[in-house]
């Protein structure tokens, strides 16, 4: 269960400040743990859409596990910085995020207590701009 949780808060668009470009999206994700025996690496696609391209927040949100609240932190025209908190689950973490309308890179680190052992998670996404969204 936690691991689910730990995924969808890892895969997760980071909120911003910054706007992004609309259409076809890439996110590269790679976490990182001394309790995972080695690195796990995921990539998805995403269409954004204009909505979503000028307010990434919502794409967070919309991905939150229902106990995780997401507190924002220092804003600059391009970076982000914010806290998540999921009281039930024991997971705490904190994140940054640095946008240039067709790029965008976060850092996640989670922490939380599974089996009686303290585990840190290291998230780094990397997303870039592929162009127009393919229709289907």
């Amino acid at each position: 269960m936690r691991i689910a949780v730990l995924l969808a808060l890892a895969t997760c668009a980071a909120p911003a400040a910054a706007q992004l470009v609309p259409g076809d999206w890439e996110f590269a994700y790679t976490m990182t743990s001394a309790s995972l025996p080695k690195p796990q690496f995921s990539k998805v696609r995403q269409c954004l859409s204009q909505a979503e391209a000028d307010d990434p927040a919502s794409i967070a949100s919309r991905e939150q596990p229902q106990d995780c609240v997401a507190k924002p932190g220092e804003k600059t025209d391009s970076t982000y910085t914010w806290t998540v908190a999921c009281p039930k689950l024991g997971i705490t973490g904190t994140g940054r995020a640095s946008f240039g309308g067709a790029t965008m890179q976060s850092e996640k680190r989670i922490s939380l207590v599974s089996d009686g052992k303290r585990m840190e998670l290291h998230t780094v996404t990397r997303g870039r701009h592929l162009g127009p969204c393919l229709t289907k």
